[in-house]
């Protein structure tokens, strides 16, 4: 054989049996020709061994089978956000109106508080004593109403609707009622003597009028006496005009006490109308004095309910149950000005959402609906999940952050109010940040990979 001639069998190929013996192939090749013949040719020529054609079998069947499952395996598109969970009540802001001094501070930020607890005491000296002297003020008027109303309706005045507080205040107008009923009784017992004095002179004219007439009449008959005697000449001419004098003199009294009982009449009416008058015309002024003291009662009444809110706003309490946040006073005996705000609550009995910033990019392929993995940072997501949510909400328009990128804002109410299995552990709590991921839609797994490839063709052919 000569040296260019060889013969080359496969490598690990089994013996040709003995019964058939196999022809060796025999290459002829010169020194540069076997340098850069190509190991593929080689193999070609050397004839494929079945372990060969097996693993190439295999390996083409485990990518046509992972074509089909890529091509059939859906995966999720997500957008990822991130937010905070907030309640659906607002941060409540505590302010106060008028300001003051603390007296008292009983929280500190961080504080969960009930709903009504106190928060800040302020001084309460000076409104206090505002509130008390409204009080008095507000007794001595409905004292001075009650007696006006027993004199006006003359009866005994009840002075116990201002309390056993004021019992002097009660004295004063007893004293006051006392020498008002005296006065009434004086200036009646004037009139009505007036009254009986008038009547007793009516009295005593009637009498002298009835003497008189009874007088009268024994004159008439002495006159025609007279005048017959005088007519026949037995009496003389004085005697006659003696008895006519007594007549007229005596009828001339007579006019004269009716003239005095007509006086004495008018004065007697006169007196009995003053006394019944009197009466009335005292009723009239007190009901007239009770109304201006029933509206400077009403007046007063105004002013306590304000002191009272005011002293009552000295305890600065919390509206609803939930987390001191931002406390701005710190010192016992410092200044609160009116109007300004002392601290924040986070509401803890309003359900909790996530309110969560979604990139520009990703807002068209968001809709409301979609559901939400939502991924609380302070808790491990592998070790105790997530929670499931549903995306109510889209801002119309952009919001701006920090860095001046704007965003979309989104809500996401929650399923639940805690991570994990047990609902009294992991609690969610206002603050809280959170990767919200919102389920766009689904795609194959064989699109995902391929997604690189088809951008990068998209993009082919247009760099500079």
């Amino acid at each position: 054989m000569s040296p260019d001639d060889r013969q080359v069998a496969p490598a690990g190929a089994p013996p040709p049996p003995p019964s058939a013996p196999a022809e060796p192939v025999k290459i002829r090749r010169g020194g540069r020709q076997a340098r850069y013949l190509a190991h593929s040719v080689i193999l070609e020529e050397a004839g494929s061994s079945g372990l060969i054609r097996l693993a190439m079998f295999t390996i083409s069947m485990v990518v046509v089978a992972f074509l089909v499952w890529a091509s059939l395996t859906q995966v999720d598109e997500v957008a990822g956000t991130f937010g905070e969970v907030v309640p659906t009540g607002r941060v409540q802001m505590v302010q106060h109106l008028e300001g003051g001094i603390i007296s008292d501070l009983l929280v500190e930020d961080g504080d969960i508080v009930d709903a009504g607890q106190v928060l800040i005491k302020l001084e309460a000296a000076g409104a206090q004593a505002e509130l008390e002297q409204m009080k008095a003020k507000q007794a001595g008027l409905m004292l001075k109403a009650e007696r006006l109303r027993a004199f006006a309706s003359d009866r005994e005045p009840d002075f116990s609707v201002a309390g056993l507080e004021y019992r002097d205040l009660a004295e004063d107008q007893r004293s006051i009622y006392e020498v008002q009923v005296s006065g009434r009784d004086n200036r009646a017992q004037v009139l009505k003597d007036q009254v009986a004095q008038r009547s007793a002179e009516i009295r005593s004219i009637n009498e002298r009028e009835g003497t008189l007439r009874k007088q009268l009449k024994l004159l008439d008959e002495q006159l025609q006496v007279r005048e017959k005697l005088y007519k026949k000449g037995l009496s003389s001419k004085i005697l006659y005009l003696d008895a006519q004098r007594q007549v007229n003199q005596t009828q001339g009294d007579i006019n004269n006490l009716s003239a005095e009982r007509q006086r004495t009449n008018k004065a007697l009416a006169e007196a009995k109308s003053r006394l019944a008058e009197l009466d009335t015309n005292l009723r009239e002024t007190a009901l007239a004095e009770m109304g201006g003291v029933s509206t400077e009662l009403a007046q007063v009444r105004e002013t306590m309910t304000k002191l009272q809110d005011r002293v009552r706003r000295l305890e600065i309490r919390a509206p609803v149950r939930g987390i001191i946040k931002g406390l701005a006073a710190h010192t016992v005996g410092g200044v609160i000005g009116p109007g300004g705000l002392l601290l924040e609550i986070v509401p803890l009995d309003k359900e909790l959402i996530v309110e969560t910033r979604i990139n520009t990019r990703d807002v068209g392929h968001i809709t409301v609906g979609q559901p939400v993995t939502v991924k609380v940072v302070t808790y491990d997501y592998a070790r105790y999940g997530g929670i499931s949510g549903v995306l109510e909400e889209i801002s119309a328009s952009t919001y701006v952050d920090e860095q001046g990128a704007p965003f979309y804002k989104g809500v996401v109410s929650l399923d639940r109010a805690y991570v994990g299995y047990d609902p009294e552990k992991n609690r969610l709590l206002p603050g809280m940040t959170v990767q919200a991921d919102i389920n766009t839609g689904t795609k194959t797994l064989l699109q995902y990979l391929l997604k690189p490839v088809y951008s990068s063709i998209n993009a082919a052919f247009r760099e500079r």
